[in-house]
């Protein structure tokens, strides 16, 4: 009984969509242009004080389920050119797909080839959004955003934008 309710209390623990890991700073030398990758031209995230990261792959139905939203804050007023959807373990061939099928907004698409961001930024899988401050990642949501979400980060996020 008491390993049952160690684990339900692990998991518990776990599954808290309002985790802000302190510390997690996101270094963007190995971003790549997903559209262009063959230029081998790295994308500078150092000038964004504000940024939004989606990871999240074509094979994903939850992705799938929230890029509408992420579209849509795309072309929010302030948060223009502060959406990052950054492909994870993904080929860059079904990415590609992926956005010319269901739209590409105002973001950046962009790939870690090795995943290194995602592993320092402590992802749990697919798809995950982090509200990043001046290289610091101050709010998680994993799983797809929702409209509340999508309303949450235009409320609580919009004064970071200027």
């Amino acid at each position: 009984m008491k390993i049952k309710l160690l684990i339900f209390l692990l998991l518990f623990s776990f599954c808290s969509s309002d985790v802000v890991d302190e510390g997690i700073f996101i270094d963007p030398v190995n971003l790549k242009n997903l559209q262009i990758l063959e230029t081998n031209e790295n994308i500078d995230l150092s000038n964004n004080n504000f940024l939004i990261i989606n990871y999240w792959a074509s094979w994903c139905l939850e992705c799938i389920e929230e890029h509408p939203y992420l579209i849509e804050l795309s072309k929010t007023k302030g948060f223009e050119n502060s959406v990052f959807m950054l492909s994870f373990q993904d080929s860059r061939e079904n990415a590609l797909k992926f956005i010319n099928e269901y739209g590409v907004g105002n973001i950046q698409y962009v790939v870690d080839q090795n995943s290194k961001i995602a592993i320092y930024s402590g992802v749990f899988g697919v798809p995950e959004t982090h509200i990043v401050k001046n290289g610091e990642v101050i709010k998680k949501y994993i799983g797809p955003i929702s409209i509340n979400d999508f309303q949450e980060i235009i409320n609580n996020y919009s004064h970071l934008t200027n």
